[in-house]
């Protein structure tokens, strides 16, 4: 099965829902803008972002929608509310794999 594929399902109460919106969110890294600096995993306080061979990804299941990485990061890579349906994220190997984001 291709990375496309793979979906993990999160209840709402427990990934949260954006201020404002009923839909699920998640923050995501745009692999096109993100320069690599690694700013945006020093600065977060629940350690929610990951680095693998010059790629960056925020952990869903860790992530509290602080926006602390946002304000860091200097490419503005970091999409602050990229809606999800049904409770349905992408997990970190499928944010590994995007050339851009979906």
């Amino acid at each position: 099965m291709s990375a496309w594929g793979r979906i993990v399902k999160v209840p709402a109460a427990q990934h949260g829902p954006c201020p404002g919106r009923n839909a699920a969110t998640q923050h995501l890294i745009d692999p096109e803008l993100c320069s690599a600096c690694q700013s945006c995993l020093a600065v977060c306080p629940e350690q929610a972002i990951v680095a693998q061979d010059r790629r960056v990804a925020i952990d869903p299941q860790l992530c509290r929608f602080c926006r602390t990485c946002v304000e860091e990061c200097p490419s503005g890579a970091i999409d602050v509310w990229h809606p999800v349906t049904n409770g349905e994220i992408y997990d970190l190997d499928q944010q590994f794999d995007w050339e851009r984001l979906p």
